[in-house]
């Protein structure tokens, strides 16, 4: 009996092409697969919350991100160093490139760089607000200090993060474990809006003796 080789055999070619076929229908579907891994994963926007009353109404002429030295002045800032980093992005991942970051906080005596904050001794060698600017990926840094309570409220740091010369988000984060929903901002804020605006601190010596790192990214609508 003669014996057909298994590509000349009419049942198995058409078999083969079929499956060939689906290898072939299946590689595109593979590799829009892979490049859908390889986008970054959507986020919720970083929640807003109220500005405050005191962000600077006169900038300081010395605004650059480190608050804990004073253009002109010997003294460094009194309060346990931060390093605070982080990145800004959009919903979709992508880092926003060139936004400007800028952070306000009171000094180690809970003063602020205002003129209707008074009463306060305050930290001449703090320059209580300063601007770190994005990078390619969207990093930004600054060196502070480790916020202070004050009046009832708890240690928080104030962002405003513009973007072609517009605010897109205005917010504050917190000392996780240090905040609750007793205060008056966060009570006014959705459920759960604690929990996202919350850093943690750890030491870090790496930077100096006895300073503390946090990591925050933001994300923009």
């Amino acid at each position: 009996m003669r014996r057909f080789p298994i590509a000349n055999h009419p049942d198995l070619r058409r078999r083969l092409l079929l499956q060939c076929g689906s290898t072939l229908i299946a590689l595109p579907t593979l590799a829009a697969r892979a490049a859908e891994a390889a986008v970054p994963a959507a986020s919720a926007p970083t929640p807003a919350q109220t500005e405050g009353p005191f962000y600077p109404r006169v900038l300081p002429a010395d605004r650059d991100a480190d608050l804990t030295q004073v253009v002109g002045r010997s003294g460094s800032a009194r309060g346990t160093r931060l390093y605070l980093s982080g990145r800004v992005l959009g919903i979709d991942g992508t880092p926003a490139q060139r936004v400007a970051v800028e952070l306000w906080q009171c000094d180690v005596h809970g003063r602020y760089h205002h003129a209707g904050d008074d009463g306060l001794p305050r930290d001449d060698d703090f320059q209580g607000f300063g601007i770190s600017a994005t990078d390619a990926d969207g990093r930004f840094a600054f060196k502070t200090i480790r916020p202070v309570p004050y009046g009832g409220r708890p240690p928080h740091l104030h962002f405003r993060i513009t973007r072609g010369g517009q605010a897109a988000l205005t917010t504050q984060l917190y000392v996780a474990g240090e905040a609750s929903d007793r205060d008056a901002v966060i009570a006014a804020s959705p459920s759960g809006t604690l929990a996202r605006l919350s850093i943690r601190l750890t030491p870090a010596p790496e930077r100096e003796a006895g300073a503390l790192k946090a990591n925050y990214d933001f994300v923009l609508r």
